[in-house]
């Protein structure tokens, strides 16, 4: 018999008040793990897609993993993040897909085969996919999988499941953000706080006494550490977590 999908009583507003007491990545990612407990997935795993699908495809780093270690290490040694039809199913849903219906539905290449054969031989049966886009140049996505068949869950619980991945990001996103700001240099945040104000690398070389060369790693390396692509969206990221306002 198949568990429920959502075995506890956890809401959107529930989650909301037990993120607003989180002060760091750490209690968050223990908030989403009881979330994650709470729909009867064996394990998990999110994703954030702010740094680009290409990205992700070049370096497996969820955000939060509980799957098995061989799992991300196929997906880290085979690239196959941008292959991964779940994926591609999940970002045509308004709801989350089931793995199976993905399957019976493809005819999966070599490399996915291969993901299918680790996933049952870890005794994982079935599993909800989604995007979770909680505002406007936030992407994650959510991985949910499970040890029995999901053929019977309602579109009701897939949308509550939705909504409270939802929920989860619109709320624990700024403290994410902070967590990931905070692995800056303290070098790092002041050339990244001199770029949200406008000024070009040679501008940020000469307040700094910095040589250009080295402004430009340090700018290239803020770049990936903040999850950026160019300079505009480092200064939002910048205002978003307060680096703007470093001296």
């Amino acid at each position: 018999m198949r568990k429920r999908a959502m075995r506890g009583s956890l809401s959107t507003s529930a989650l909301a008040a037990l993120i607003a007491e989180c002060e760091d990545k750490e209690t968050v990612m223990a908030v989403l793990a009881g979330f994650v407990a709470d729909t009867g997935a064996k394990c998990a795993f999110l994703y954030n897609f702010n740094a680009g699908v290409q990205a992700a495809a070049e370096r497996w780093t969820p955000l939060f993993s509980t799957f098995p270690a061989e799992v991300s290490t196929y997906y880290s040694v085979m690239r196959c993040v941008t292959k991964d039809p779940y994926m591609r199913a999940a970002l045509n849903s308004a709801t989350p897909v089931r793995f199976l219906e993905v399957e019976n539905d493809f005819e999966p290449c070599k490399v996915i085969a291969g993901l299918y054969a680790l996933l049952r031989a870890n005794d994982l049966v079935d599993g909800l996919a989604m995007y979770v886009s909680d505002r406007a140049g936030r992407l994650s996505y959510l991985c949910l999988a499970y040890e029995e068949t999901l053929e019977d869950i309602s579109e009701f619980e897939r949308r509550r499941i939705r909504a409270c991945a939802e929920m989860f990001m619109h709320c624990a996103g700024d403290i994410l953000e902070q967590d990931v700001a905070r692995e800056l240099s303290p070098k790092e945040r002041e050339v990244i706080a001199c770029l949200a104000r406008g000024e070009s690398n040679k501008e940020i070389a000469r307040r700094l006494d910095l040589s250009l060369s080295t402004v430009n790693t340090l700018v290239n390396r803020s770049f990936g550490k903040l999850g950026v692509k160019n300079r505009t969206e480092a200064a939002v990221a910048a205002c978003r977590t307060g680096l703007s306002l470093v001296a």
